[in-house]
């Protein structure tokens, strides 16, 4: 398609026998090798799949078991330098960085050079580096937060710029900055380091292709590999066993010139028994089923890492056509790890094993065939350990002339923890086919990241935390089953955790959001060759409890204002002071208008809809409606709400369907927030436009 797309996949099954038993077997393999919409990012797949059944293996037990290989490559990439004119009329911030931090000219920035080329003032820390800069938020005169659109613009610029234009007056040519004089805000370091600044000569405004990215990762890639042995009994409905085993695992690593990334390596294994036994001969009023599972799970997880996503609003990605430069590259350990020869240094090498023990119940209880109670609990014991090896490197000590320092111990944590879990769901049916319900459930969770790798802190407060939801609502099965519909309120906990977080509020309430919402959902086939689906959810998220954190923003949020000409004309937007680097403001705890989530659309609303012919043609329409919401947290960039409509026509005729598909019919220009809360006001997601796609398919 639009996006040279390239995807070719075949499946084939079948009876098989293996002496005198019997079964099936199906295999599935998929190769792609595809562009996206944004440019210089390349997704390619290799995926190969198989699964087998067959009888009576053991007795009356039936084997199942299936392997899943699949190596995936791609690359990352945002849109950045986010505002509010981008996001309106694509009005994008030029500029590239003043000081070219590549010293040596190898093409590539290591760790000595950034620090060299643009030193801190005092000790390196977390938030003191020479391209991440910390300021606080402004309080009024009583030591109350101010807010945000209240923040004080502060005239002039930054003492190290200044200093910069002076000593190269060619830099700027009309003088313009200079005769701003020093000033600006400043951060908690006192001093803006001068590798932040873009160059006066390059700043300006233009028109973003939206398909070109700012944030970009090089490369990555992953190798998932997933296997399963069951052995199940089932030949008796009332009486059934089931023994489970699962393999999985990733082998996993991103090279990222921003730069960012490492290796992470995760395998899990585990053991799974479980008897369900439904009670025969029961009262009149009364059926019952039971169901008992008992499981063992093992977790290690390993890796070692680099990064601060130094480049991600560095680079202009309307002057270069290679996705970076030399003066927006970062080396990376992974093509150099010698610092003393121009490289990056390893600074974090873990590994993580963590053992799940847990034994369940579960009741299936109808009551005079109308009512159902299903109610379950699970115990879990866990026990988890962790070490940060030695030998790696930190590069938040020491000063910009003597950076970092070798990590020269371990550190380790171990811990044991458990958790309980339980739900109840009642339902009961009324006439006319409508059954309303309630679920009320608590679940523990184990509290590693999407690494699954547990930080000490964590194992120290307690690694196992809980879950909640409750939840009310109906379905309804009407006009002879042509229609259902299904309407419902919840409440929930999510966990919501970082490796970064720290262990006193990891060892609180574990789930550090509460979403409040209610969904519908109506399909409907007025006619056989006409299926119609409606759905639709309206959702708020509070941060519960309502800590603050370090959010990324631009220099305008801050408080630092354009430079003007004479006739008033922006020769320097405020944000071309901090877009070589990465400036993050401190959100105070407990701030009202920031508690509610961002960056998910509160109300959604979805449709699609199939019309068949008797010759063959069909018809698709399918579509989604988003509302307005904010891009980040502290709600500085408005995503106007957004309707997008695919259409498709098919035509089927013996072995062969042929399909076109056209996505996003309207040419909607639209952007999608960047999960997460501490990076939406600078990074987003440009969505693609109106997109065609052909599909071949023969089934023989």
């Amino acid at each position: 398609g639009q996006f040279n797309r390239q995807e070719v996949s075949m499946g084939v099954g079948g009876p098989v026998s293996v002496g005198s038993k019997t079964g099936g077997y199906y295999f599935y393999g998929l190769v792609e090798d595809s562009g996206t919409y944004s440019r210089a990012v390349d997704v390619g797949q290799k995926l190969l799949q198989g699964a087998t059944s067959i009888d009576d293996v053991i007795g009356k037990f039936r084997l199942e078991t299936g392997l899943n290989f699949q190596r995936s490559t791609t690359s990352g990439a945002l849109t950045h330098r986010l505002t509010q004119g981008l996001v309106d009329d694509l009005s994008y911030v030029r500029g590239v960085p003043l000081v070219n931090l590549d010293a040596n000219g190898d093409g590539k920035i290591g760790y000595l050079e950034m620090n060299s080329g643009s030193p801190v003032r005092g000790s390196l820390n977390a938030n003191n580096q020479a391209l991440i800069q910390r300021f606080n938020w402004p309080l009024d005169a009583t030591g109350k937060p101010l807010p945000l659109d209240q923040f004080p613009q502060v005239a002039g610029i930054p003492k190290t710029l200044y200093d910069y234009l002076v000593a190269n007056p060619s830099a700027d040519p009309t003088g313009a900055l200079r005769a701003q004089g020093v000033g600006g805000p400043l951060p908690t370091s006192g001093q803006v380091p001068v590798g932040f600044a873009l160059d006066p000569r390059t700043v300006g405004y233009d028109t973003l292709d939206p398909r070109r990215s700012g944030a970009f990762e090089k490369e990555l890639q992953a190798d998932l590999l997933l296997g399963y042995v069951d052995l199940i009994y089932d030949i008796d409905p009332d009486f059934t066993m089931k023994y489970q085993f699962l393999y999985d695992s990733m082998d996993q690593f991103k090279n990222s010139e921003q730069p960012g990334g490492g290796k992470q390596d995760v395998l899990v294994a585990e053991n799974k028994f479980t008897v369900t036994k439904r009670m025969l001969d029961p009262p009149s009023w009364l059926e019952l089923n039971s169901l008992a599972s008992i499981n063992y799970r093992f977790t290690e997880a390993t890796g070692y890492r680099y990064g601060g996503d130094f480049s991600s609003t560095r680079m202009d990605v309307m002057a270069q056509v290679d996705p970076m430069t030399s003066n927006t590259t970062f080396w990376h350990p992974f093509d150099n790890s010698n610092i003393n020869a121009g490289g990056a240094p390893w600074t974090s090498d873990y590994k993580t094993q963590f053992t799940e023990f847990g034994v369940g119940f579960l009741f299936d209880i109808t009551l005079n065939e109308k009512t159902n109670v299903m109610l379950g609990g699970r115990y879990d014991i866990s026990s988890a350990r962790n070490t940060e090896f030695a030998g790696t490197y930190n590069p938040t000590t020491g000063t910009s002339v003597r950076p970092g320092a070798v990590r020269t111990l371990d550190e380790k944590a171990t811990g044991r923890d458990d958790g309980n879990s339980w739900s109840i769901s009642v339902s009961h049916q009324l006439p006319y086919g409508i059954r309303p319900y309630i679920t009320r459930a608590i679940s523990s969770v184990a509290l590693d990241g999407s690494n699954n790798k547990l930080d000490n802190a964590t194992i120290v407060a307690g690694h196992i935390g809980s879950a909640k939801i409750t939840e009310y609502g109906a379905k309804a099965s009407l006009f002879g089953d042509r229609a259902f519909v299904t309407l419902a309120h919840y409440e929930q906990t999510r966990t919501s955790i970082t490796e970064t977080d720290p262990g006193s509020v990891l060892g609180a309430e574990v789930s550090s959001t509460l979403t409040e919402g209610i969904e519908a959902e109506l399909k409907f086939s007025p006619l056989p060759n006409l299926v119609v689906a409606l759905n639709g959810v309206k959702q708020e998220t509070r941060f519960a409890p309502n800590t603050g954190g370090n959010v990324l923003v631009n220099a305008r949020t801050l408080g630092f204002k354009d430079v003007l000409d004479a006739s008033g004309k922006v020769i320097y937007p405020a944000e071309a002071f901090l877009f070589g680097g990465r400036a993050q403001i401190a959100l105070p705890n407990n701030m009202p208008g920031y508690e509610i989530k961002q960056g998910n659309p509160e109300t959604q609303f979805g449709y699609n809809a199939t019309y068949s012919l008797d010759n063959g043609i069909g018809f698709t329409l399918s579509g989604n409606h988003f509302s307005e919401t904010y891009s980040g947290r502290l709600k500085t960039v408005l995503l106007p709400s957004v309707s997008v409509m695919d259409v498709g026509v098919y035509y089927d005729t013996g072995i062969w369907h042929l399909k076109l598909d056209v996505g996003n019919v309207f040419d909607e220009q639209y952007f999608r927030a960047r999960t997460g809360d501490t990076l939406g006001e600078v990074l987003a997601q440009a969505m693609p436009g109106r997109t065609w796609r052909t599909t071949i398919r023969a089934n023989f």
